[in-house]
């Protein structure tokens, strides 16, 4: 034959023009000469690559890195078969020997990059497309998975920003304008997600995620109807997606126009989850298809435990890899132990109500009982996350992927997994579903049941449930004597705040609402025109949504048919810093609790800093929430009857100065027993011993 170079050169021409067979045939014939020609050894293994014969490829450019060690495109493509076969610490080890040649190799460090993803090791996954990027501006893909991994990570606007810098680079990227909804979408800026769904859909019309994820932000806004109609247009695209079904089906109003439309909703969900579950529904990965954790169910004030169940039981039957058992469940254990592995496990263990209420506790674990494991799931944190940390004997970092995360969580062999809340977040909820402990628990971080038959007891306080709160869960009610939390309490603001920091006039009285507006139940919004209509100098102060105000728009019109002649009393504050936000507590003049929705952290919030509030105990534990607060410091006198005593303290705390300084001063001589509770620890340590024993043994636990 011809010249190895020669026939090299032809080779590669037909390679480089896609004439693969041609090419092929040319590397073998060199290969019949020179058997350890490193180059056609090489791009040998670059062909069976192209056409999937992955393994053949390994063996080829290894043999080429056998003849030639320092073959910087070998070391490269070998890595990209090893990825193929997901065989990627290998993959990694080959993009890193590329790297020891070239250290300025960006299409190695972005593929470097895939794999870390792939392992989910994404910090160093955004480390590597960092510095792709940074040699090369313009390599689009390694923008492009780079705001992938950071949306992975939380970083909602780090990750819009790499999606927009991939679209300067090419502005009919429609997969960079889809993804950029999704990280706008969870920056709360649901208009600016709209407008870039449908950017992505004048580029490809027929792209059914896009339709997909289109509805979920209409829902987000409120437009259910809407959100249902474009998500029938998804589902057009792709029929076979069973889980866009079910999560069509679970689209629920923010904020709902009525009790009737409430009842409707109810309606229409519990009829649609009875006829799916006939329909044999088959999904693979619920956390992509169907990503719902049923949180506006807890805002109805009803009892969900059945409809709940019904929901559970219909994943189960479409999803059943669900219910995963760890193989240290299936057998008893014969002798009992004298220091039990709990896991904690939510997606906020960061500065947010779960990682307020749970901090503490884990923190003051007797560790001569106990050894705690905090799992991590991939997302934000800050400076509250380190502390959580420091608080834990091991953390264990997530990869929001079920079979993965399930088979890391096994490894740990718990005996107790304890989940902070189940339904705010799509990942824990089904993540819930597994037997991954022996004994498992939830408490009120979501104060509703979890309707997941897996979950064993929830945990709450005599203080917070009613009589016949064990029919409200499908768990067993485990009562504490005190709220199931160590708080820690919140330092007040060193100097007060002007109502001018807040917009607000002097000569008002303020009655402060301060909870998240999707929390008030329509039957609610006529206790708020009485309270103005009978005191004509004051003004409702809310917090607003954070969702460019789509919240607050479809609250108004509620407002506006419920006290239309004061509706005008009524102002939305921009979210503030947690100190502005103590500050404003302390300077209205009442606050307002929800009896449809009370809310432990504001409870606690505002009793830490000494700012009273009116409370109305509710139907459920979820409404009781501020009133066991009081109960817990033995306070009793803003503690209301019905709507007549509730609309009277209200005004009276606020018109009343005497009144309010003695409600302050008995909060600020009993708050102390709110916070820093060690006794509450001590009595969920004797729970989880004796829950762990009752599995041990197969007696119930009493």
């Amino acid at each position: 034959m011809q010249n190895i170079e020669q026939a090299l050169g032809l080779a590669v021409e037909h390679h480089s023009a896609g004439r693969l067979a041609e090419a092929e045939k040319i590397y073998n014939q060199i290969l019949q000469t020179e058997p350890a020609q490193p180059v056609a050894l090489h791009l040998l293994g670059v062909v069976a690559h192209q056409v999937g014969q992955n393994e053949a490829a390994v063996d080829l450019i290894n043999k080429a890195l056998a003849a030639a060690p320092d073959y910087l495109e070998a070391h490269f493509n070998l890595g990209n078969a090893l990825s193929a076969l997901g065989r990627l610490e290998d993959a990694i080890a080959s993009y890193l020997g590329a790297l020891a040649i070239k250290p300025d190799y960006p299409e190695a460090l972005s593929n470097l990059g895939n794999a870390q993803k792939g392992l989910g090791r994404l910090v160093e996954a955004v480390e590597s497309y960092g510095k792709a990027v940074a040699i090369n501006p313009g390599h689009i893909e390694a923008h492009y998975n780079l705001g992938v991994t950071l949306y992975d990570l939380d970083r909602f606007e780090d990750a819009a920003a790499s999606y927009r810098t991939a679209l300067t680079i090419n502005p009919d990227f429609a997969e960079a304008h889809n993804n950029l909804g999704n990280a706008l979408k969870e920056l709360g800026r649901l208009d600016e997600a709209v407008a870039s769904y449908h950017a992505t859909l004048a580029v490809k019309p027929d792209l059914a995620d896009t339709h997909r994820n289109l509805a979920t932000v209409l829902q987000d806004q409120g437009k259910i109807d809407e959100a249902v109609e474009r998500m029938d247009v998804a589902l057009s695209h792709n029929p076979d997606k069973d889980g866009w079904r079910i999560s069509k089906a679970l689209f629920l109003p923010v904020i709902p126009s009525s009790r009737d439309d409430i009842e409707a909703r109810r309606e229409a969900l519990t009829q649609s989850v009875a006829a799916l579950t006939e329909q044999n529904l088959s999904i693979s990965n619920p956390v992509l298809d169907v990503a719902h954790a049923n949180f506006y169910l807890a805002y109805h004030s009803r009892n969900n435990s059945g409809l709940l169940a019904d929901i559970a039981n219909l994943y189960i039957a479409s999803c059943p890899k669900l219910t995963y058992e760890a193989a240290h469940c299936r057998t008893k254990e014969t002798a009992s132990k004298d220091v039990l592995r709990i896991g904690f496990l939510s997606s906020y263990f960061r500065n947010h109500t779960v990682g307020k209420l749970s901090r503490g506790i884990m923190e003051h674990l007797s560790r001569d009982s106990f050894e705690v494991i905090l799992f991590r799931a991939p997302g934000r944190t800050d400076q509250m996350a380190d502390v959580i940390d420091q608080a834990a004997d091991k953390i264990v970092v997530l990869q929001k992927n079920l079979e993965r995360d399930w088979k890391t969580i096994e490894d740990e062999k718990l005996d107790i997994l304890f989940y902070m809340d189940i339904g705010m977040n799509p990942y824990t909820y089904y993540l819930s579903f597994a037997r991954l402990a022996p004994v498992q628990a939830v408490t009120i971080g979501h104060a509703e049941t979890s309707g997941v038959p897996g979950i064993d007891y929830f945990l709450s306080s005599d203080m917070t449930e009613p009589k016949d709160g064990g029919d409200h869960y499908s768990e067993q009610l485990v009562k504490l004597s005190a709220l199931p939390t160590y708080y820690y309490r919140p330092e007040a603001p060193a100097e007060p705040f002007a109502r001018s920091v807040y917009g607000l006039t002097e000569g008002e009285r303020l009655y402060v609402y301060p909870q998240s507006l999707f929390k008030i139940h329509p039957d609610f919004d006529a206790v708020f025109g009485k309270l103005l209509q009978r005191d004509p100098g004051g003004r409702l102060v809310f917090i607003d949504d954070g969702k460019d105000g789509n919240w607050r728009k479809l609250l108004m019109e509620r407002f506006e048919r419920a006290f239309p002649n004061a509706v005008d009393r009524v102002t939305f504050l921009p979210r503030m810093p947690y100190e502005n936000f103590l500050g404003l507590l302390l300077i209205a003049d009442a606050i307002l609790d929800n009896p449809y929705l009370s809310g432990t952290n504001s409870g606690l919030e505002a009793f830490g800093v000494g700012a009273p509030m009116v409370a109305w105990p509710g139907k459920y534990c979820s409404g009781r929430c501020v009133t066991a607060c009081y109960n817990q410091m033995g306070l009793s006198d803003l503690i209301a009857e019905d709507e007549e005593s509730y609309l009277e303290l209200a005004l009276r705390l606020a018109q009343d100065a005497d009144f309010k300084s003695r409600m302050q001063a008995d909060i600020s001589a009993n708050s102390h027993k709110l916070f820093e509770t060690i006794e509450t620890v001590r009595e969920m340590e004797t729970f989880f011993q004796a829950a762990y024993e009752a599995w041990r043994t197969g007696e119930p636990l009493s």
